[in-house]
C-alpha cells in the first residue's frame, strides 16, 4: 500500500441513505468548498422491514439511484474525488451489487465517462453457516433465539456484514469507485479513514454519525462534510442554515442504538465514554476526539436472513356506531371463529393467520399501551397470510364479509357495520416475511477479507465527456454567502412540578435493529437534565408500568451526560416488518413518556450543577 498520508482529509456524505435524495446545490457546495477525498453513501437499512432481502426489492426506484449517482460520479471522473457505496440496494445481497453496478454502467455510458470499479459481494455459504452452528461458532444478536440448520434451510437469502477490512483491501488497487454488498453502515467510512492512518476510535466514531448525513444538525439535515485528522475529526453541515453543537452531535451515538456508550461492531466495540465535543470558532462546526475503539477477542459478523411466511391480503374499515364500539374484541373474536369453520387450517400455525389491529384502540402501541380511553369510532385493519395468494384472498373475504354482516347485541343498524374506503375491499399485499437470521457468527482470522470477495470491473467509453456542467446558479450562490443557521431556541421550563413533555427537548422512540426499540429522552441545559436525573422517575418499574413489560425485557435504562440524554432500550413486543407489525420503525411508541411528573429540588439540582465542570461540556 505504500506509506500512509496522515494529513488532513475530509469526506462528503450527501445523504443518510442512497436514493432518498439530497440538494444537488448542496452537494457542488460541499465538493466546491471542502474538496473531499472521498465521497461516501450507505445505501442499506434493515428499517424497512424482511421483504427487500426476500424479494429482491431495492429500498429505492431505479430512477432514484440514477439521479443521485449521476452527481456523485460527475464528481467523481471530473474531479477525480473516490465514490464509496455499501450496502447496494438496501439489502446488500449480491444481486443487488450486479444491479447498482448495471446503473453506474448506465450512468457512464450516457455521460461518457469511464471507471474504475471495485465491488465487494458476500461469500457465505449455507452449509458454512451449518458447519460453524455445529462448532458453537454462532451466536444470537439481541434477544433472538439460538440459530438452527432448519433456520438456514428456511431462509430466503442470507447476507453477511463486512468490516472496514475489505473497503480497505480494494482501496490498495486504487479504484474511482468502491460498491459493496451488506455492510455494517459505518465500515465504508472507517475504512478509507483507516487506509490514511487515522486512529481506529475516531475511524469507527466518523462512520457511526456519518452513515446518517447530517442527521446531527440542527436541524436534521441531509449533506454533511467531515474534516478527519489522526487524532480528532470536525463535523460541519453543508447547508448554511444548519449547525451542528456538541450535545446534537453527542446524542447521536443514542439514535438506533441499545446503549450509547458502547457501540459493537465488526471486531470490536467503539468506547464513548471519553468522547468530547467543542464547537469552533464559526459556531457550526463541532470538533470530536476522545473516543476508543476496543478489539474483541473474537472477529465477528452479523448475519441477516429471512423466511418467507406466505402471502398476505389485508382489508380496512371504520365503525363509528358506539354499541358496537363498546363490545369491539367479543364481535371480532366472533367472526374469526365462524371464518374458522369455514377456513379449519387458520390459526392452526404461522403459515395461515389472521391479526386485527382496532386503530382507536391500542393499533400503534397493542401490549405496549397504557391508555385504555375509549374512541368516538375506530378502524380495523385486518392482515391475513396464507400459503398461496388465493386462500389468503378467500380468507380475508369471509372474514370483511362477517364484519359487515354479523349481528351483535343491541344492535339497531342492520344494514351494515363496517364502511369501507377501498373497493375492491381485500388488497393484495403480496409475499410476507420474517427476520429468522439475525446472528453473529465468529471468524478465524482472515476470514474478514476471504468472506468478501473483491472484484475489478473496468468501464471504458472510447468517445470523450462532455465538460462539466455548471452547478449553481445566482440565486444559490448567494444563499450560500448569506445563509445562516436560525438561533438555537431553548425550551422555556416550570419550576413547579411539570410533565416531562414540559421540559425535555426530544421524546422519541426508534427500532434498535429488528428485535429491540429504543427510547430517548434529551434536554436543553444541564440543570433541566440534572433535575430529570436526581428525580429518579425513569426506573426499571416506572417503565414496566408505562410499558406493560417485565424487567428482563428491559435491556438498557441508563444516563448519558454528553448528550444530557436518558436512554432505554426494550425487547420487541413483535416481530419488526412482519404478520401483525404495528409500527415498522418503531417511531410512534414514545407517548407514555409524556405525562411521567418531574418534581422540582433546587437544592439538589444546584449542587449538581456545582460540582460539574463546565469546561467538561466544552459548550
Amino acid at each position: 500500500m505504500g506509506s500512509i498520508d496522515y494529513s488532513e482529509f475530509s469526506i462528503l456524505t450527501p445523504c443518510a441513505i442512497l436514493g432518498y435524495g439530497f440538494r444537488s446545490d448542496h452537494f457542488w457546495l460541499g465538493v466546491d468548498k471542502y474538496k473531499p477525498a472521498a465521497i461516501v453513501v450507505d445505501a442499506g437499512s434493515t428499517d424497512g422491514g424482511p421483504y427487500k432481502l426476500g424479494m429482491n426489492k431495492m429500498t429505492c426506484g431505479r430512477e432514484s439511484y440514477i439521479r443521485d449517482l449521476t452527481h456523485m460520479l460527475q464528481a467523481c471522473f471530473y474531479r477525480r474525488i473516490k465514490v464509496l457505496i455499501s450496502s447496494a440496494g438496501g439489502d446488500g445481497s449480491n444481486k443487488h451489487v450486479e444491479e447498482m453496478l448495471d446503473i453506474i454502467k448506465e450512468i457512464a455510458n450516457t455521460h461518457k465517462f469511464s471507471f474504475k470499479v471495485a465491488t465487494i459481494t458476500t461469500d457465505i455459504s449455507r452449509e458454512d453457516i451449518k458447519a460453524r452452528i455445529v462448532k458453537g461458532q454462532v451466536h444470537p444478536c439481541g434477544p433472538v433465539a439460538e440459530l438452527t440448520e432448519k433456520d438456514v434451510d428456511k431462509a430466503v437469502d442470507i447476507v453477511g456484514q463486512m468490516g472496514a477490512e475489505p473497503f480497505i483491501a480494494a482501496l490498495q488497487t486504487d479504484p474511482d469507485i468502491i460498491l459493496s454488498g451488506r455492510s455494517y453502515d459505518p465500515s465504508p467510512f472507517a475504512g478509507f479513514c483507516l487506509s490514511r492512518g487515522v486512529d481506529p476510535g475516531v475511524a469507527w466514531y466518523i462512520g457511526k454519525i456519518m452513515e446518517c448525513g447530517a442527521f446531527c444538525a440542527v436541524p436534521k439535515g441531509r449533506t454533511m462534510v467531515a474534516t478527519v485528522r489522526q487524532s480528532s475529526f470536525d463535523l460541519t453541515p453543508v447547508s448554511p442554515f444548519e449547525q451542528c453543537t456538541p450535545v446534537s452531535v453527542a446524542a447521536h451515538t443514542l439514535y438506533e442504538k441499545t446503549r450509547p456508550d458502547r457501540l459493537p461492531g465488526p471486531g470490536g466495540v467503539l468506547h464513548l465514554d471519553s468522547a468530547e465535543y467543542e464547537t469552533l470558532a464559526d459556531g457550526r462546526t463541532v470538533r470530536v476526539s476522545g473516543a476508543r475503539f476496543v478489539p474483541t477477542p473474537i472477529y465477528q459478523i452479523k448475519l441477516e436472513g429471512v423466511e418467507k411466511l406466505g402471502h398476505r391480503t389485508i382489508f380496512i374499515g371504520g365503525i363509528r356506531d358506539p354499541i358496537l364500539i363498546a363490545q369491539i374484541d367479543d364481535f371480532l373474536e366472533r367472526a374469526r371463529a365462524y371464518t374458522r369453520k369455514m377456513f379449519p387450517e387458520l390459526d392452526k400455525d404461522e403459515h395461515c393467520q389472521l391479526r386485527f389491529q382496532v386503530y382507536g384502540k391500542n393499533a400503534v402501541m397493542g401490549p405496549l399501551e397504557p391508555t385504555t380511553t375509549a374512541a368516538h369510532e375506530i378502524g380495523v385493519l385486518g392482515e391475513v397470510v396464507a400459503p398461496t395468494k388465493e386462500k389468503s384472498h378467500a380468507i380475508a373475504n369471509n372474514v370483511r364479509a362477517s364484519i359487515l354482516h354479523m349481528p351483535y347485541e343491541g344492535q339497531m343498524a342492520t344494514a351494515g357495520n363496517f364502511a369501507s374506503p377501498l373497493s375492491p375491499h381485500e388488497q393484495d399485499a403480496g409475499e410476507v416475511f420474517r427476520w429468522n437470521i439475525y446472528h453473529l457468527i465468529d471468524l478465524q482470522p482472515g476470514e474478514e477479507l476471504s468472506m468478501f470477495p473483491i472484484n475489478s470491473v473496468d468501464i471504458e467509453c472510447s468517445e470523450p465527456a462532455v465538460s462539466e456542467p455548471t452547478h449553481f446558479s445566482a440565486e444559490e450562490l448567494e444563499e450560500f454567502t448569506t445563509g445562516q443557521p436560525k438561533p438555537l431556541v431553548t425550551k422555556v421550563v416550570p419550576q413547579e412540578e411539570a410533565l416531562m413533555m414540559d421540559i425535555a427537548k426530544i421524546v422519541r422512540s426508534k427500532n434498535s435493529g429488528p428485535f429491540e426499540m429504543t427510547f430517548d429522552i434529551m434536554f436543553d441545559d444541564l440543570a433541566t437534565y440534572q433535575r430529570v436525573k436526581s428525580a429518579n422517575v425513569l426506573t426499571n418499574a416506572v417503565i414496566g408500568r408505562l410499558y406493560n413489560v417485565q424487567e428482563q425485557d428491559i435491556l438498557t435504562n441508563m444516563f448519558f451526560d454528553p448528550a444530557r440524554a436518558w436512554k432505554c432500550a426494550i425487547k420487541r413486543p413483535w416481530e419488526q416488518g412482519s404478520i401483525g407489525e404495528r409500527d415498522t420503525l418503531g417511531t410512534q411508541q414514545h407517548a407514555p413518556l409524556f405525562d411521567t411528573p418531574i418534581v422540582y429540588d433546587i437544592e439538589i439540582v444546584d449542587a449538581l450543577v456545582a460540582i460539574i465542570d463546565p469546561q467538561a461540556w466544552k459548550m
